[in-house]
């Protein structure tokens, strides 16, 4: 009998790079799948994703009216240029003997990593801006990431999606280990959804058994990939 349930959340985010278009198919995609794995130890892990692909360049277009991605998001990607973003919320640590590997892999806490449009002119001033502003979409610390815990890494965190340079200049990372994951950071995650939770797998996603868990992740990870054909 298992006695435990890791869970992963994830929120994945996908931007088109711009180019050519057939303008009759929809510009946007959701994509929902829960993955239900049996563990070695016994216990059951269930992995949510919510996949978001968007054609559209957000630094360009000037765009107004979103119908599947987050309106929140995205004049963040605007706002602040933007190529990446990955936020996630881990409660516990990943037991890699007893599981075998992680889904993704995520620090106990919360953790944030961004990579910059190389036209960011003080990626400094924009890093703590932006964390500001997480930290109220998402109800958690985030406010409290300054130069004391925040690194430029120069060898890792190399860009997860589509990338021409790799100028860590414009790279930032830092993690807040003590941050408590509780449901103030579940509502708001749920509201990135075009539904919330009352359509499709968000359903099941109840505070009540997701707290309960020995080991939960959510987190939201936004990137750019390559344009194609429909028909993929």
């Amino acid at each position: 009998m298992a006695a435990a349930i890791p869970l992963s959340l994830l929120v994945l985010l996908l931007l088109g790079p711009g180019g050519w278009c057939l303008a009759e198919h929809p510009r946007d995609s959701l994509r929902e799948e829960l993955v239900i794995t049996p563990l070695p130890s016994g216990d059951v892990a269930a992995t949510f994703q919510f996949r978001t692909r968007w054609d559209s360049e957000l630094q360009r277009e000037g765009v107004s009216h979103y119908r599947l991605f987050p309106k929140a998001l995205g004049q963040l990607i605007s706002k602040y240029s933007l190529r990446e973003l990955h936020l996630s919320f881990t409660q516990g640590f990943w037991r890699t003997r007893y599981w075998g590997p992680p889904f993704l892999q995520a620090p106990s806490g919360a953790e944030l990593w961004v990579w910059f449009q190389d036209t960011v002119t003080d990626v400094d001033k924009s890093w703590k801006e932006l964390s500001n502003v997480l930290s109220g979409i998402f109800c958690a610390s985030l406010n409290f990431i300054d130069s004391t815990n925040t690194v430029t890494p120069t060898a890792s965190f190399k860009p997860l999606g589509l990338a021409n340079d790799t100028d860590h200049y414009f790279l930032r990372y830092a993690v807040l280990p003590r941050e408590v994951v509780c449901t103030e950071n579940l509502t708001p995650w749920k509201k990135l959804l075009p539904c919330s939770s009352k359509a499709g797998l968000s359903v099941l996603l109840k505070a009540d058994r997701l707290f309960h868990t020995s080991y939960h992740s959510q987190a939201v990870h936004i990137r750019p990939v390559c344009r194609v054909s429909h028909g993929e």
